[in-house]
C-alpha cells in the first residue's frame, strides 16, 4: 500500500487579519504623535491663547485710560500736598482729627522758671512754651496730653513735649478732657531744647495716629 503524501493546504486570511497590521500601525502613529498635535490639546490650547489675546487688548486700553485718569488728578493732588505743606501762621485755626486748635504766642523762660506750687522747672537746655487754645469738634472727649505733639526746628529736628509740662501751672489745661463744644485756652505745650535752637513750627495732633497740622511759629 502506497502512502499518500498530503498537500499543506494554503492558510487562510480574513479581511479582520488583514487589517490588523495597518490598524496597529495607524494606533502607532497616533500615540507617538507629537503632544501638541493630539486634538485633546488643540482645543485647550486655542482657548488659553484666546484668553491671553483678549487680556493683551484690555490691558492696552485699561493702561491708555489709567493715564488719563492720572493725567486728570496730578493737578488736584498736588495742590492738596502744597496746601498741606504751607503752615498756618500763629492765631490761626486749624484742624486735626477732632480738635481745632489756635497757636496764640511762643514764650522762652530760659533755663529755669516757676512751676505750681512755687517749684523751680530746671531744663536741660533751655524752655520754649507754646501756648494752645484747644476746641472739640468731635463727638467724645478729647485732650492735648500727647508725646505726638512736636516742635520742628529749622533743621528738621523734632522735639516732643518735655515731662515738666505735667510740673507748669497750666498743667491741668495739658492733661484735662475737652468735651464735644467746649474749648481750653491758653494750655501751655512745654518744650525742652538746645540753647540757641532755631524754632519754625508746631505740628499739632488729636491723636498719635493723626496726619497733624503745622503752625509756623517764626
Amino acid at each position: 500500500m502506497t502512502d499518500q503524501q498530503t498537500t499543506p493546504a494554503p492558510d487562510f486570511i480574513s479581511p479582520k487579519d488583514a487589517e490588523a497590521p495597518a490598524t496597529s500601525a495607524k494606533a502607532y502613529r497616533l500615540a507617538t504623535r507629537p503632544w501638541f498635535k493630539k486634538k485633546r490639546f488643540i482645543l485647550p490650547l486655542a482657548l488659553i491663547l484666546l484668553i491671553v489675546i483678549i487680556q493683551v487688548a484690555n490691558g492696552i486700553g485699561d493702561t491708555g485710560t489709567s493715564d488719563t485718569a492720572k493725567s486728570g488728578s496730578q493737578p488736584a493732588v498736588t495742590s492738596a500736598l502744597q496746601a498741606q505743606a504751607v503752615a498756618a501762621a500763629i492765631g490761626t485755626k486749624v484742624r486735626d482729627g477732632k480738635l481745632e486748635f489756635v497757636v496764640t504766642g511762643v514764650e522762652h523762660p530760659g533755663k529755669t522758671f516757676t512751676g505750681k506750687l512755687g517749684k523751680t522747672l530746671t531744663a536741660q537746655g533751655e524752655f520754649v512754651i507754646i501756648r494752645v487754645n484747644a476746641t472739640n469738634i468731635g463727638n467724645e472727649a478729647e485732650n492735648l496730653d500727647c508725646s505726638c505733639q512736636l516742635l520742628l526746628t529749622d533743621k528738621g529736628q523734632k522735639f516732643e513735649p518735655s515731662s515738666s509740662v505735667l510740673l507748669t501751672k497750666d498743667a491741668l489745661k495739658f492733661v484735662e478732657l475737652i468735651d464735644p463744644g467746649d474749648t481750653v485756652k491758653g494750655a501751655a505745650v512745654l518744650f525742652d531744647v538746645a540753647p540757641g535752637t532755631k524754632i519754625a513750627n508746631i505740628e499739632l495732633h488729636d491723636s498719635p495716629f493723626s496726619p497733624g497740622v503745622k503752625v509756623k511759629l517764626s
